[in-house]
C-alpha cells in the first residue's frame, strides 16, 4: 500500500496559500472588529464607519508582515529543498543528515510558530495604530485561534512528503520533538473552546458598564448584541475548521491502520502502511508494518517447512506444536519404493541420479496429494504415505491409497517415456498398502522429531513392497485393505494365499492389483 509523491513545489505553494489566506482572513476579521464593532457607539450609531484610509494602511501592514513571514520560512526551509532534490536524483535516503531529518519532522511547528510571530506583530501594530492597547488581547486570542489552523492545516498537507525522506518508515528512531496526541486535541480546542467564551465575557462586561453611564443606552445594547452575534459566528467557524482538521489528522492514519488490517485479515501480507507522522498514530503505524513483517517472515519459514515435510505436518506443529506422542487410528498406510536404485547409483553421475529421483518424487507425490494423502518420510528412492490419519481423516482411506497407487503406476509409466526419449533409464517401483491400527504421532527426541506411524499395519506395507520383486506384480495390498475395498468398483484384484511374511508367524493371504 503506498501513497502516491505529489511534486515538492505543489506542497509547497499549498503551504504558502494556506499561510497567506488563514493569517490574512483572520487579521481582516481583528482589523473589523476592533476599527468597526469595539469601539462605543457615539450618539445613534451603532456601529462606526471604516475609513478607506485604514483599510490601505491595515492591508499594506498586513501583507508585508505575511509575506515576511512567508520568506523566513522559505528560508529555514532551504536544506529541505536541497535535500529533496538530492533524494529525486538519486541519493539515498538513509544519508539524510540528522538535523535535516529532524527539520522534516517538525516542519508543522516551525511554520505554525512563525505566523504566530507575525500575528504577533500584527496585534502589536494594529494596538499603535488604533491607539488602544487593550485590543491587543483580543488580536493575540485571534491570532492563536489562526495559528492553530495554519498548524493543523501545514500538517496535512506536509505529511504527503514526508515519506519521500523517510521511505523505510522509521520516525520513531529520529530524536525529534513530538506533539502527542493529546497535546493535539488541546491545542485544536482550547483557542476555541476556552479563550472565545472568555473574550465574550469580558467585552459583555465592558458593554454592561457602558450602558449604565451612556447617554443612549439602547444604541450601546444594539453594539453589544452585535458584537456577540460577530464574535460567536467567527468562532464556530474557527471552531468547525479547526474540528475538521484536527479529525482528519487523527482519524485518517486509523482509516489507513483499518483498512491495512482488513487486508492482513484476507491473508494480504505484503500490505504496508505509510509512516508520515511520529505521534503515537505513526508509532503504531511502524508496529503495524513490523507485525506484518513478522507475517511474512513466519509465512517463508511455513512454506519452507512444508518442503521439508508435508504442508499438513507444518500445519498442525505450527497449531499444536511439536510435543511428542500419538494417537491410535485406523487407517491406510502405503509404502513406495524404486527397484534396483543400488545398481542406478552406480551406473549414473550423483547430479544426474538426484536430477532423476527428483523428477520421480516430484510426479509420485503430486498423485498422493491429490488423493488426500500424507507423505510423512522420503527414504532416498522411498516413499511412506498415510490416509485417513488425525492429518488427513477420511472414511475411504483403503480406496483412496489403492486407488493413488494405480495412479502412481500411471504417472511412473509416462515418466519412463519421457526418460527413454531422452536416453535415460527408465524406472520400475513396487508398492505395498496395508489397512489396519497404528499409532499416528510425533517420535524422536528433544532436538529433532518426525510425524510418523508406528505398527503392524505401517511393517506390513514395507513387507508387501518387498514381496513385489519376488512375486512379479507391482502393487500388493493386505487382506484388510482388499475387505475395505468390497465396495469400490474398477479394481481388478487376485488373491495370493498362503503367503508368508517376514515378521508374522502365521501365513497370510494378500491381493496383487492391477498396475
Amino acid at each position: 500500500m503506498t501513497i502516491p509523491q505529489p511534486v515538492s513545489n505543489n506542497i509547497s505553494r499549498k503551504i504558502a496559500a494556506l499561510i497567506l489566506v488563514a493569517n490574512f482572513s483572520g487579521a481582516l476579521i481583528i482589523f473589523l472588529y476592533f476599527s468597526v464593532i469595539e469601539p462605543q457607539p457615539v450618539g445613534g450609531t451603532v456601529v462606526r464607519s471604516l475609513e478607506t484610509g485604514d483599510i490601505l494602511t491595515f492591508g499594506t501592514a498586513a501583507v508585508v508582515i505575511f509575506a515576511g513571514a512567508v520568506t523566513i520560512i522559505n528560508r529555514l526551509g532551504r536544506p529541505i529543498q536541497r535535500w529533496q532534490r538530492l533524494i529525486e536524483t538519486g541519493t539515498p535516503a538513509s544519508e539524510l543528515p540528522s538535523k535535516v531529518a529532524r527539520l522534516v519532522l517538525i516542519w508543522p511547528l516551525i511554520s505554525a510558530s512563525l505566523v504566530a510571530a507575525a500575528g504577533l506583530l500584527v496585534a502589536i501594530f494594529f494596538s499603535i495604530l488604533s491607539d488602544n492597547p487593550g485590543s491587543f488581547a483580543g488580536i493575540a486570542i485571534s491570532s492563536g485561534v489562526t495559528t492553530t489552523i495554519v498548524y493543523f492545516g501545514t500538517d496535512l498537507i506536509w505529511r504527503q512528503q514526508v515519506p519521500t525522506f523517510f521511505p523505510s518508515g522509521n520516525l520513531s528512531a529520529v530524536p525529534a520533538f513530538r506533539l502527542w496526541v493529546w497535546r493535539r486535541l488541546l491545542l485544536a480546542f482550547t483557542p476555541i473552546g476556552v479563550l472565545t467564551p472568555i473574550l465574550l465575557v469580558i467585552l459583555s462586561q465592558v458593554r454592561t458598564r457602558s450602558l449604565l453611564e451612556a447617554e443612549n443606552p439602547a444604541a450601546i445594547l444594539d453594539n453589544l448584541i452585535i458584537v456577540q452575534l460577530f464574535i460567536l459566528a467567527v468562532g464556530l467557524a474557527a471552531g468547525v475548521i479547526t474540528a475538521v482538521l484536527a479529525a482528519r489528522a487523527i482519524v485518517g492514519p486509523l482509516q489507513v491502520l483499518q483498512e491495512a488490517m482488513g487486508r492482513v485479515e484476507k491473508n494480504e501480507l505484503n500490505t504496508r502502511i505509510v509512516v508520515n507522522t511520529n505521534d503515537e498514530l505513526g508509532y503504531l503505524s511502524e508496529r503495524f508494518n513490523s507485525m506484518t513483517e513478522g507475517l511474512r517472515q513466519g509465512e517463508r519459514l511455513r512454506k519452507l517447512f512444508g518442503l521439508y515435510v508435508s504442508p499438513e505436518v507444518a500445519q498442525a506443529a505450527v497449531e499444536t506444536g511439536a510435543g511428542l506422542g500419538g494417537m491410535l487410528v485406523n487407517c491406510s498406510v502405503m509404502f513406495s519404493d524404486i527397484r534396483d536404485f543400488t545398481t542406478l547409483t552406480e551406473q549414473m553421475p550423483p547430479g544426474q541420479l538426484v536430477e532423476l529421483i527428483n523428477r520421480y518424487m516430484t510426479a509420485m507425490v503430486s498423485v498422493i496429494v491429490d488423493h488426500g494423502g500424507v507423505v510423512t518420510r522420503f527414504g532416498g528412492d522411498s516413499i511412506l504415505a498415510v490416509f485417513g490419519t488425525p492429518l488427513n481423516p477420511m472414511r475411504d482411506h483403503a480406496d483412496r491409497a489403492v486407488r493413488t497407487a494405480l495412479g502412481m503406476r500411471r504417472a511412473l509409466a509416462a515418466l519412463n517415456q519421457e526418460e527413454t526419449t531422452a536416453r535415460l533409464p527408465a524406472l520400475e517401483s513396487g508398492i505395498g498398502i496395508a489397512t489396519g491400527p497404528v499409532i499416528a504421532g510425533n517420535v524422536g527426541g528433544k532436538e529433532r522429531i518426525e510425524y510418523t506411524v508406528m505398527g503392524d499395519a505401517a511393517n506390513l506395507a514395507a513387507r508387501l513392497e518387498d514381496m513385489t520383486r519376488d512375486t512379479g506384480f507391482p502393487i500388493l495390498v493386505s487382506d484388510e485393505t482388499y475387505q475395505a475395498l468390497r465396495e469400490a468398483p474398477g479394481v481388478d484384484t487376485w488373491p495370493l494365499t498362503d503367503v508368508q511374511i517376514k515378521g508374522k508367524r502365521d501365513r497370510v493371504t494378500v491381493y496383487a492389483l492391477s498396475g
